[in-house]
C-alpha cells in the first residue's frame, strides 16, 4: 500500500510540475494546512470517544455490552469459536463501529485479533479473524460521527443528513459481507471433510 501512495504522490507532483509548476509549493502548503486543521478538529472528537471507551472497558458497562451483543456475536461468529476475552473485545469493537468511531474501534479490533490468535497454531487467518475484519470494513454506523465531523469542518449546513444513507449502506454491506464469509467458510469445511475422507 505504501508503494501505491508513493507512486500516486510522485505521479501527481510530476504532472503538476510539468503543467503548472508555479502552483506546486502553493498546493503542497495549502494541502498541508488543511490536513493539520482537519486532524486537530477531529482530534477532540476522537479524544472524547476514546476516553469513553477506556472508561467502559474498566467498568462493568463493558460486561453489560458483552451480554447485550452476545446473541449477535454468537450468531455471526459461532457459539464456541471465541473466548470470553475475545467476545468482550469484539463487542466493544462493534459498539465503537456502530457509533461511527472507527479510530477508537481500531485498537479494540487489533486487541481482539491478538486475543483470537493466542490459540491459533496454524499461523493463518482463522474464520473469526476474517469475519471481524469484514465486519470492521463494512460496519453499520448509527452515528457516523467521523463523517459528520468532517462535513461540519467543511462547512456543511446539514451534516446529519448522512445518517440515514449511512445506516442503509452499512446494513447492506455488512449483511453481504457476513453471508459471503459464511459461505466461503462452509465451502472450506466441506473441502476439509472430503480431504480427510480421501486421506
Amino acid at each position: 500500500m505504501n508503494k501505491v501512495w508513493l507512486i500516486l504522490l510522485i505521479s501527481g507532483l510530476t504532472a503538476l510540475t510539468i503543467f503548472n509548476p508555479a502552483d506546486v509549493l502553493i498546493g503542497l502548503s495549502s494541502a498541508g494546512n488543511k490536513a493539520v486543521k482537519l486532524c486537530l478538529e477531529l482530534c477532540a472528537v476522537y479524544a472524547v470517544w476514546t476516553g469513553i471507551f477506556n472508561i467502559l472497558s474498566k467498568t462493568k458497562i463493558s460486561k453489560w455490552l458483552n451480554k447485550l451483543l452476545s446473541p449477535v456475536v454468537n450468531f455471526i461468529f459461532g457459539k464456541n469459536t471465541l473466548s470470553n476475552e475475545s467476545k468482550q473485545l469484539v463487542s466493544m469493537n462493534m459498539s465503537a463501529n456502530i457509533l461511527g468511531m472507527n479510530g477508537a474501534a481500531t485498537p479494540l479490533g487489533i486487541k481482539a485479533i491478538d486475543s483470537m490468535n493466542k490459540d491459533n497454531k496454524t499461523g493463518k487467518a482463522t474464520f473469526p479473524m476474517i469475519m471481524l475484519v469484514v465486519i470492521c470494513c463494512t460496519s453499520i454506523q448509527i452515528l457516523p460521527t467521523s463523517i459528520i465531523g468532517m462535513m461540519t469542518s467543511a462547512g456543511s449546513k446539514n451534516p446529519s443528513a448522512i445518517i440515514l444513507p449511512s445506516i442503509i449502506a452499512g446494513l447492506c454491506s455488512t449483511a453481504i459481507g457476513i453471508i459471503l464469509v459464511k459461505m466461503c467458510h462452509f465451502v472450506e469445511l466441506k473441502l476439509q471433510k472430503k480431504g480427510s475422507k480421501n486421506g
